[in-house]
């Protein structure tokens, strides 16, 4: 050994377990199981992709559209009560421009999804509308803007995820139609819409709770 020739570069050693040429009959082995699926007792590595989420199952979104429903139901009648506490207003109070239910117990209990959802989405675009000219209406019903912001927001929540379930189950979003709402009058008028509207949405919200659980039932 010439002794002005140094110490033996690095990357001339060997080293334990490091050996180039160690792995590559396992390799082999993988390559030449990856040709053949049937030889790995489950999914061959490198080649079955990423397991595909599951669809959104229909029952669940309408188990949540459902307590949706009823919360609202809930928050419409404590606002009923606040409002007949604030402005009372005796008697029966009428919209030309607000859904109107005529479905019969036996219609009820032969509802069908497509066009009871398709229903309840346009009927739920037109109370929202209301909702939204009641607190443009004046300033008869704004010491209750806050609680009346609060039930239009879940109103539209409740909208919104019934449109989600219209989608997945491949069904068009109906369009309500543009009724014409009432001009602004006086603040006794826009007191008596704002009966006649809370009145009718809880009634109908009643009524769709009701069916959203027999339609749930169906699935």
């Amino acid at each position: 050994m010439d002794p002005g020739a140094g110490p033996t570069p690095v990357r001339d050693r060997p080293r334990c377990g490091t050996d180039p040429g160690a792995g590559a009959p396992w390799r082999a082995l993988l390559a030449l199981l990856g040709l053949w699926p049937g030889l790995w007792p489950g999914p061959c590595p490198g080649l079955a992709g990423p397991p595909r989420p599951r669809p959104p199952d229909p029952r669940t979104e309408l188990d949540a559209i459902v307590s949706l429903a009823k919360a609202l139901l809930s928050d419409t009648k404590a606002f009923l009560a606040l409002l007949k506490s604030r402005f009372p207003a005796e008697g029966e109070h009428k919209l030309d421009s607000l859904p109107v239910l005529s479905m019969s117990a036996l219609e009820l209990a032969n509802i069908q999804a497509a066009a009871a959802l398709a229903r309840l989405s346009a009927d739920l675009q037109r109370y929202r509308r209301h909702l939204e000219w009641l607190r443009r209406a004046g300033p008869a019903l704004r010491p209750l803007e806050p609680e009346l912001g609060a039930l239009l927001a879940r109103l539209e929540r409740l909208g919104r995820s019934l449109d989600l379930l219209l989608s997945r189950l491949s069904l068009p979003r109906p369009s309500a139609p543009q009724t014409p709402l009432p001009a602004p009058g006086s603040p006794w008028a826009v007191v008596r819409a704002g009966h006649a509207v809370l009145q009718s949405l809880h009634l109908y919200l009643d009524w769709a709770s009701r069916a959203l659980v027999l339609l749930r039932n169906k699935l």
